[in-house]
């Protein structure tokens, strides 16, 4: 029995449904990073479907917990919760359209793939922390360290906007695309840390 529920189905069912919804943005970011890594167009179209299947999954936690489950005053950071996970998933299915778009440029290639990287190392850890959370335990430890990996994505970020001043752009919208990539692609790390924060922030409600 998770710590987080008074033995009510409903709250069970809004757990799992919150569970899913933040495993399936992650296994979005794993084919976002193998899209960005190997250019597997196959890629693409997983993530979308993911995205629709995301929705539904976000639909039943949000409408299970609207319908009453848990205690009304920790309704509104569940929802908050929920819904960071699904602006990161957005932000991932928009990466991945503006990817379509372009042709990574050599200069910003690896910093690009490092990115990546880094997020799929947050998302791990804040499946890990909502694991811990749900069970009652201490998040701090993963909150801190998703902290450090999006401070190294912030780096990395001011790093590529600087190289990409010097590639050449043939017009408006390939540098609108590029530059639209390179935001929704650095923008991830603020919502999984903005994410893992509200968790905490729910860790200590229910002490």
């Amino acid at each position: 029995m998770f710590k987080w529920m008074r033995g009510n189905r409903n709250e069970e069912a809004a757990l799992k449904a919150m569970h899913e919804h933040l495993q399936l943005m992650c296994v979005a970011n794993e084919a976002l990073a193998a899209l960005i890594n190997s250019e597997e167009a196959s890629q693409v179209e997983a993530i979308y479907d993911l995205e629709r299947e995301g929705d539904l999954v976000r639909r039943r936690a949000l409408s299970i917990i609207f319908e009453g489950a848990f205690l009304p005053y920790l309704r509104p950071s569940l929802c908050r919760f929920v819904e960071l996970v699904d602006q990161a998933f957005d932000t991932v299915e928009d990466t991945a359209r503006f990817f379509e778009r372009i042709s990574l440029h050599d200069a910003i290639a690896q910093e690009c793939r490092t990115v990546t990287s880094l997020n799929k190392q947050m998302c791990e850890i804040l499946q890990i922390a909502f694991q811990l959370a749900v069970q009652g335990e201490d998040i701090r430890e993963q909150v801190l360290a998703i902290r450090i990996l999006e401070k190294r994505v912030d780096d990395l970020k001011a790093d590529i906007f600087q190289k990409i001043q010097d590639i050449p752009i043939a017009n408006f919208w390939q540098g609108k695309f590029y530059g639209d990539f390179l935001e929704s692609l650095t923008s991830f790390s603020d919502l999984i840390e903005d994410a893992s924060d509200a968790l905490y922030v729910l860790t200590v409600s229910f002490r």
